[in-house]
């Protein structure tokens, strides 16, 4: 809790994918169930496949999530979505990148 007597917002994580850092470093869900992905771009122009891996340790495989949506290929435009039942550490992975891309994941409870 914060000094208000409000709860702290969760920790998001922010990825910028270039051609050179084409995987992200682990991102830290502990305690959290679900997660919320924003994929913003920059221009109208464009295009990102995103894959979102998971492992339930720092030191563990990380394998594809269980969704349908740890996929999206040809993204264009800014769009978000929510993935259930995520891992503890998560890794992004932009497998095919056109133009400039800001990820946020923000864990959720529930």
């Amino acid at each position: 809790m914060t000094a208000s007597g409000r709860n702290a917002p969760p920790p998001a994580h922010v990825y910028l994918p270039t051609a050179s850092t084409a995987r992200s470093n682990p991102m830290d869900m502990e305690g959290y169930a679900r997660c919320r992905v924003y994929l913003l771009a920059a221009g109208d122009e464009d295009e990102i496949d995103v894959t979102l891996l998971g492992a339930p340790n720092e030191d563990g495989p990380y394998l594809e999530e269980i969704s349908e949506l740890a996929r999206r290929f040809g993204v264009k435009g800014s769009v978000s979505y929510v993935m259930e039942d995520i891992s503890r550490y998560l890794i992004v992975e932009a497998t095919r990148l056109q133009g400039n891309w800001t990820i946020w994941v923000v864990p959720m409870r529930g």
